[in-house]
Order: C-alpha cells, then sequence, then structure tokens
C-alpha cells in the first residue's frame, strides 16, 4: 500500500560506534519546495532532448531511496507529460523550457492524424497507436496561452493546425470522444466514450475564443456532458457512454474526480458542489485518499498520493478557498524527499517516482505562490 513517508534525519554509526542525528526538514516552504521539485525534474527525469520519463520504482540503497536509470527509460513518455510542463513553463514564464517540450512534441510525438501518440519510448522510436484527447487539448491549450503571453505567431499557428485535426477526429456531432486509434491498415476509430475528466473545458473555451464558430457548440454540448454526470454530492461518474446513450463508472479514482472538478468550474458560477463535499471528506482524519465511490461518497481505496494533493489544492484555489488550499500543500509537501544527500533530492515520490505526481505539485505549487 503506498503511503506518506515522513522522515527528519539519518542516523549515521561511526566506526567509533557513537551515533549521530543527520537531520534536515520535514517540510520547506512552497517557493522552495517548487524550486526543489523543478530541479528534481529537470535534472533526473529529463533527457536531454526533452523527453519527460514517465516513472520508476522506489528501492533503497544504503540509507537512500533511488530509482534505476534503466527502469525509469523504460517507462517511456507521455504526452501528457510534455503538456503538463508546457502548462507550468508558460505559468514560471520560461520561454526556453517551453520551445523545448513544444520541439519534442512537434518531432517526437505529433502523429499521422495531426494528434498526439499518448506514448512513445524513451528514444521516441516507438509510439502507441492512439491519442488522448485531454492530452492534445492540453497542449494545444499551452500554446495559446503561450502566444498570449509572448505574442510568437508560431505558437497559434500550431495550436490552430491540432484543433483542427481535434475537431475531425475527436469530436462527433459537437461532442468531445476520448481518442482517436489507428492501425496501419483500415480507417482510424473515434472513441465511443468521453471519460469525463478529459472534458478540459477551460481549453474549449480559449479554443471558443480563438474560433467561436466551430468550437462554441462543442464547449456547450462537452460542458452539458460534464454537468450531467455531477450527482448529488459533488462527485461524477467516471464516463458517458454514447453507444448506450447513459453515464457509467460509479468508482472512479480521486485524481479523475478532481480533474471533472476543476474542469467543472467555469460552467459553475458561484454554486460549487464538489467543494461541499472535499470539506468534508477532508475534515475527516485530514486525509484524500485515492478513490471515492461517487454514489456513497466513502472511499474505497485507502492510500494517498502527492497528485491528489495537488489537485485539490488547485482546485481550492481555484474556487477561492485559500485556507483549504494552504491545507492541502501542506498536505502534499509531506511527499517531498528533502534529504540533501539523496539521489532523488526535492522529488515527490512514494514507493514510485511518477512525472505526474511531479509535475502536478509543480503546477500547483507555482499557482500557490503566485497567489501570495
Amino acid at each position: 500500500m503506498r503511503g506518506v513517508r515522513v522522515i527528519t534525519g539519518i542516523l549515521i554509526v561511526s566506526a567509533l560506534g557513537a551515533t549521530t542525528l543527520l537531520a534536515y526538514p520535514a517540510r520547506v516552504g512552497a517557493p522552495r519546495a517548487e524550486q526543489l521539485a523543478r530541479a528534481f525534474v529537470l535534472e533526473r527525469l529529463r533527457l536531454p532532448g526533452g523527453a519527460i520519463l514517465t516513472s520508476g520504482k522506489i528501492r533503497r540503497l544504503l540509507l537512500f531511496p533511488v530509482c534505476d536509470q534503466a527502469d525509469l527509460l523504460a517507462s517511456g513518455v507521455l504526452s501528457e507529460s510534455a503538456g503538463l510542463m508546457m502548462q507550468y513553463a508558460v505559468l514560471a514564464n520560461d520561454r526556453a523550457l517551453f520551445d523545448q517540450q513544444l520541439a519534442f512534441v512537434r518531432k517526437k510525438l505529433t502523429g499521422q492524424y495531426g494528434l498526439f501518440f499518448w506514448k512513445v519510448s524513451s528514444d521516441g522510436e516507438l509510439a502507441a497507436s492512439s491519442s488522448a484527447c485531454l492530452d492534445d487539448l492540453r497542449i494545444v491549450h499551452a500554446c495559446l496561452q503561450a502566444h498570449r503571453q509572448w505574442g510568437d505567431a508560431q505558437y497559434l499557428a500550431f495550436a490552430r493546425d491540432i484543433a483542427d485535426n481535434i475537431w475531425r477526429y475527436e469530436v462527433v456531432k459537437n461532442a468531445l470522444r476520448d481518442a482517436l486509434s489507428w492501425r496501419d491498415y483500415g480507417e482510424p476509430d473515434t472513441a465511443d466514450t468521453l471519460q469525463l475528466s478529459y472534458a478540459d473545458i477551460p481549453a474549449l473555451q480559449a479554443l471558443q475564443a480563438m474560433d467561436g464558430e466551430t468550437w462554441t457548440p462543442v464547449a456547450a454540448r462537452t460542458g452539458e456532458l460534464l454537468l450531467g454526470g455531477r450527482r448529488e454530492n459533488g462527485l461524477f461518474f467516471e464516463k458517458y457512454d454514447f453507444t448506450a446513450q447513459k453515464y457509467a463508472g460509479e468508482r472512479q479514482n480521486m485524481i479523475n474526480q478532481l480533474y471533472c472538478a476543476i474542469f467543472a468550474v467555469p460552467l459553475e458560477r458561484d454554486n460549487h458542489p464538489f467543494l461541499g463535499w472535499l470539506k468534508q471528506s477532508f475534515a475527516h482524519g485530514g486525509v484524500l485518499y485515492a478513490a471515492y465511490d461517487s454514489g456513497t461518497g466513502e472511499a474505497t481505496e485507502f492510500f494517498e498520493s502527492t497528485s491528489v494533493y495537488a489537485l485539490a489544492a488547485r482546485y481550492a484555489l481555484l474556487v477561492g478557498d485559500h485556507p483549504l488550499a494552504e491545507k492541502l500543500i501542506d498536505k502534499m509537501l509531506r511527499f517531498q524527499n528533502l534529504n540533501p544527500l539523496s539521489p532523488l533530492y526535492g522529488g515527490f515520490f512514494d514507493d514510485e517516482v511518477y512525472s505526474f505526481d511531479n509535475l502536478e505539485a509543480l503546477i500547483s505549487l507555482r499557482l500557490h505562490n503566485a497567489a501570495h
């Protein structure tokens, strides 16, 4: 079972038998935490060409947790990671980092239908034969934000090109679909479901601002599907099945629940049902678990993770509950390794290190720091 480890020091036994406690802090402030996490991602998870490796199991070497580089390399690279890093680069006003990620996306992640492979090998030579609309929208949205921030027309042109392909292959009757799948033969196949956690309303609204005639009906229909899948307690079903014309999946992991809640915020005005559930659930023991039953609101998987607290803090910031955001950021920081002697210094992990956890933590720390 994954869980929180808070280690504040290590014991050193000398040859003479004397024992010394080498102490380091259990947590640091959010600005310093962001600096350390950024260095960890760029130095430990990023390859020279910009690829950000996905995951690796943690093992113990003497006193330190380590992650084998071969394990990291074998995990490959996700379009999800590139998109999250591009979002962070815009928030951090780091154009060089953004441009490196965009170059990698263009060279290694763009597939034959003008969408992004959801996964490639670490050398970029082997690729999955499908996209994921959330990853596609995230990269497009980051390019639109980069164009607004830095004014370079190449960002807008790339966003327009990919958006055209999203509309062509991942939208059916103005409703966003999960993915496009393709093979070396036959026609590509568009999914008949929409994971509600893929309904990136902020990205669709940005596309709507760019091309209202095309994207206004898509944003409206996808928003209807998202809000239609919200239950009375504020939690969400997992997906909508277009063939069966109904919602499905009552037990959805908390990361997806939080994405649904974050994407719903622009549609809710001042009424945020998920916030009530979140505050009530967190109040019971000060813990958010990995998965909950959307009908009962009860936990179904009893471990914690960096990304759950990172996304929950971001949601709290979005709806303006800054005291709750502070508590959630503090919980997230318990996952950060603050041993300066460790090869994984600054990283967020438990029994595995995930780029997703670290990138979500980086984004939430950047937003938190910007708000203070």
